[in-house]
C-alpha cells in the first residue's frame, strides 16, 4: 500500500506539469487570435485608405507636371495641397486620418543606351523619380509605397543625324563628309602643304633692293624684313599676307635710313637692330606714317646701349628678341635689356649689362622664355669663344644670383672642329629645348639639340662627337650647306627648318632642309629645295586656322621674299571643324541629351558644342547661334560620347529652344589616322 500512494502522487506532478506546458502553447496563439480578430479591420480599413492616398498622389503628381514642369522639378520632399480648382506640391510631408503621406522627387540617371541606371550614367534633365508613400502607426506600424517616373511632356523623342545627305547639309572646316560606312565626317585629306615634301609655287614678293636680305620675322598675317645694308635706303619692308588659300602678298609700308642686322616683330610694333651707336635698337610704329604717301612708317622710340657707368658705345647691335614688355639687344659680347613698358622715346636699360662671351666675339642669334616664374635668355655665340651656347638668369636685376650667365655648353670639346660658332638657336616653350644650328664643317655636324632642363648644365643630346672619328654624337650633317638660320615649325610633328648658302668649296646641297627630330640625338632630313641664290633666313607661321608656312629670304633678285607652305606629313589635316544645319523642331522644346557615335583612333581628339535659341517671326531663318558646352559656357565642349544639356536662359544660349544646330572639332596627331563622326542623336521632350 505504501509503494502504491508514492507512484500515484508521481503521476499526478507529471499530469500536472504537461497540463501547463499545453497551456504555454495554446494561450499565445489563442490571445493572438483574439487581438488579431480585434485588430485586423482597422488594419484593413487603413490599407485601404492608405492606397487610395497613394493613387491619388500619382495623379496629383501628373497633374502638377502637366501644369508647370519648372516648377515641378525640383528635388526635395512634399505633400499635395489645393488652392483653388488646381494640385500644388509644398514642402514636407502631411498627415491625413493619422495617416503620413510623402511625395520625394529626385533625380534621373541614364546610361549610353538611354536606359534608367542607380548609378553612373548621365543626368537626364527632362526625368524625374517620385517616390511616394503612405505610412500609420496603428494598429500596426506598416507602409505602402510607389515609384513614378515622369517626364517633361508624354515621353522623350530623339531627332538623329547619320547619313551622308544629312551630314552634307552642314558647314566643312578642314573635315570633309564621306560615305565609306554609310555616311561620317572626317578630317579632310591633306591636299595642302606637307613640311617634307616643300615647293616654291605659292608666291615670292620682290622687294625694291639691290642688296640681300638680311633677316626676317613674322606674326601671323604679316612679314618684316630687314634690309638695311647702308645706313641710306631702305631698312625694312612690312609685307601683308592674306589668310587665303593660295595666300596673296603685297608690301605695306617700309622704314628708311639704318643699316640693319636683325629684326623682331609683334603685331604693332618692328624692333630693329641697328649699327647706329646712339640707336643700337630702333622702334618702328606700324600704325603710323611718317610719310603717309610713300607708306613710310614713323620711329616710335630707340634704346642706347651703354656701359654700366653709362658710357656709349660704339659696338654694332648683332640680335634684337623682345618678351613681356622687355626689349633684348646684343651688342658685342654684351647682353643688354631696356624696358619696353612704353615704345616711345629713349627706352631706359633695365640691370647691369650682362657679358657672354670673349672681346670681339658676338651673338647669332638670342632666344627668351620664362620657365617656372624665372626668365632666361638662351644665347648662340659666334667666335672664339668655346661654347657655342650660354643661358643668362634675367630675371631680377636687383639680384645677383638671377641676373647672370647660369649655364654654358661646348658642343664640341674634342676639336672636331675650329669653327666654334652659333649661328641660329630656338627655344621650345617649356625651355627644356634648345635648337642651335652653326657654320658647315666638313669635319663637323652642323644642327645640335640641347638638352636646358638643367640651366646650370645642358647637355648634348646624342653625346659629345670623338675625335676621332668625330662623326658620331649628336647632331645633324647639313652636306654642303652652310646653315644661315634654323628654326622648328612644328614640336608636334617634330620638324625643323635648316636654311642656308652653299660652303665656300663644298658640294652643291639644298639650301632648304627639312628635318625630322623624331631621334632627337640623330636627326634627319625628310625634304629640301634647292635655291641656287641662297637662303639668309626664315621664319615660321601656324595660322589659326592650322595653316603653317615658312618664310625665306633669299638672293632671288626679283623675289627675295618666298612663301612656303608647310603642314603634317600625312594622309589628314591636324584639325577641322564641322557645324550642323539647322535643325528646326517646330516648336520649343527641351533638349536632354548629346548621344553620340564615333571612331576615335589613338592620337585623335573629338568633341562638341551645341548652340540652342528661339526662332524669329516662326522661323529659324537669321537667328544668331552662340555654342556651348555641358555647362552652358562657351569655355566648356561634350566629350566624344556626348551628355546632359543643361537649362538655361542667358548669354544668347536658350534650353528649351526651336532652332538648334552642333559643331564638332576634330583632331589628330596622327597625320594618318582621323576621328570619325558617324551618328550624332539629339535627345529632346516636346
Amino acid at each position: 500500500m505504501i509503494y502504491l500512494g508514492k507512484k500515484l502522487a508521481g503521476q499526478s506532478l507529471i499530469e500536472i506539469l504537461l497540463a501547463m506546458a499545453l497551456m504555454s502553447i495554446i494561450l499565445p496563439a489563442l490571445l493572438t487570435g483574439f487581438v488579431a480578430s480585434r485588430g485586423g479591420k482597422p488594419q484593413q480599413s487603413r490599407r485601404i485608405e492608405a492606397i487610395a492616398l497613394l493613387k491619388e498622389a500619382e495623379e496629383i503628381v501628373r497633374s502638377v507636371r502637366e501644369r508647370d514642369w519648372k516648377s515641378f522639378a525640383v528635388n526635395g520632399v512634399y505633400h499635395p495641397t489645393v488652392s483653388g480648382n488646381a494640385w500644388y506640391l509644398d514642402t514636407g510631408s502631411e498627415t491625413v486620418n493619422e495617416l503620413t503621406r510623402t511625395l520625394a522627387i529626385s533625380d534621373v540617371y541614364r546610361d549610353a543606351n538611354g536606359l534608367i541606371v542607380a548609378s553612373g550614367g548621365s543626368l537626364d534633365t527632362s526625368t524625374k523619380k517620385v517616390d511616394i508613400s503612405v505610412s500609420w502607426d496603428m494598429p500596426y506600424l506598416s507602409s505602402i509605397t510607389s515609384t513614378v517616373y515622369v517626364t517633361r511632356y508624354i515621353g522623350n523623342r530623339a531627332d538623329e543625324q547619320t547619313s551622308q545627305a544629312q551630314f552634307s547639309q552642314g558647314v566643312t572646316d578642314n573635315t570633309q563628309v564621306t560615305n565609306d560606312t554609310g555616311g561620317e565626317v572626317k578630317l579632310a585629306t591633306n591636299t595642302k602643304g606637307k613640311w617634307c615634301q616643300p615647293n616654291l609655287s605659292i608666291s615670292s614678293v620682290n622687294l625694291p633692293i639691290t642688296n640681300v636680305p638680311i633677316a626676317v620675322s613674322a606674326v601671323e598675317g604679316k612679314i618684316y624684313v630687314a634690309t638695311g645694308a647702308t645706313t641710306s635706303g631702305p631698312a625694312f619692308f612690312n609685307v601683308n599676307v592674306s589668310n587665303t588659300d593660295p595666300p596673296q602678298s603685297q608690301i605695306i609700308g617700309s622704314f628708311d635710313n639704318y643699316q640693319t642686322n636683325a629684326v623682331f616683330g609683334e603685331n604693332d610694333y618692328a624692333y630693329l637692330a641697328t649699327t647706329n651707336n646712339t640707336k643700337e635698337a630702333v622702334i618702328i610704329d606700324l600704325n603710323n606714317f611718317a610719310d603717309p604717301l610713300n607708306k613710310k612708317y614713323a620711329e616710335a622710340g630707340y634704346f642706347n646701349a651703354t656701359t654700366d657707368s653709362g658710357s656709349s658705345v660704339s659696338t654694332d647691335a648683332n640680335t634684337i628678341f623682345v618678351y613681356n614688355n622687355r626689349g633684348y639687344v646684343t651688342a658685342g659680347n654684351y647682353l643688354y635689356v631696356f624696358n619696353l613698358s612704353s615704345k616711345s622715346g629713349s627706352r631706359p636699360k633695365i640691370g647691369k649689362r650682362i657679358n657672354f662671351a670673349n672681346s670681339g666675339d658676338k651673338a647669332g642669334e638670342v632666344y627668351v622664355r620664362d620657365v617656372g616664374g624665372d626668365t632666361y635668355a638662351f644665347i648662340a655665340i659666334e667666335g672664339s669663344t668655346v661654347d657655342e651656347l650660354k643661358i643668362a638668369n634675367v630675371t631680377d636685376p636687383n639680384n645677383n644670383n638671377k641676373w647672370k650667365i647660369v649655364g654654358q655648353i661646348n658642343i664640341e670639346p674634342n676639336n672636331c672642329s675650329t669653327l666654334e660658332s652659333g649661328k641660329a638657336i630656338f627655344v621650345n616653350p617649356a625651355g627644356t629645348r634648345a635648337y642651335i644650328s652653326s657654320t658647315n664643317d666638313a669635319s663637323f655636324k652642323e644642327f645640335f639639340i640641347i638638352d636646358t632642363t638643367n640651366k646650370s648644365n645642358p647637355q648634348l643630346v646624342g653625346g659629345i662627337a670623338t675625335n676621332p672619328p668625330c662623326t658620331n654624337g649628336g647632331g645633324y650633317e647639313a652636306g654642303g650647306m652652310n646653315p644661315e638660320q634654323s628654326v622648328v615649325v612644328s614640336l608636334a610633328e617634330n620638324r625643323a627648318i635648316l636654311v642656308g648658302i652653299d660652303a665656300s668649296g663644298g658640294a652643291d646641297s639644298e639650301e632648304y632642309q627639312v628635318l625630322d627630330t623624331t631621334n632627337e640625338a640623330a636627326p634627319v632630313k625628310c625634304g629640301g629645295l634647292q635655291i641656287s641664290s641662297g637662303v639668309y633666313g626664315v621664319a615660321s607661321v601656324r595660322e589659326t586656322d592650322g595653316d603653317a608656312f615658312s618664310y625665306i629670304i633669299t638672293g632671288d633678285g626679283t623675289g627675295e621674299l618666298k612663301i612656303i607652305q608647310g603642314g603634317p606629313d600625312g594622309t589628314y589635316l591636324e584639325s577641322g571643324t564641322y557645324e550642323s544645319a539647322t535643325l528646326d523642331m517646330g516648336a520649343d522644346v527641351a533638349f536632354n541629351r548629346l548621344i553620340t557615335n564615333s571612331v576615335l583612333p589613338n592620337g585623335t581628339t573629338l568633341d562638341f558644342q551645341l548652340s540652342i535659341t528661339h526662332d524669329i517671326g516662326g522661323s529659324c531663318n537669321g537667328v544668331t547661334f552662340n555654342y556651348v558646352g555641358p555647362d552652358g559656357t562657351s569655355n566648356t565642349y561634350f566629350p566624344e560620347s556626348g551628355g546632359t544639356i543643361s537649362l538655361s536662359d542667358s548669354g544668347g544660349y536658350v534650353n528649351p529652344g526651336r532652332c538648334v544646330r552642333y559643331k564638332a572639332r576634330l583632331m589628330t596627331t596622327d597625320y594618318y589616322v582621323t576621328p570619325e563622326i558617324l551618328d550624332v542623336n539629339l535627345n529632346y521632350s516636346p
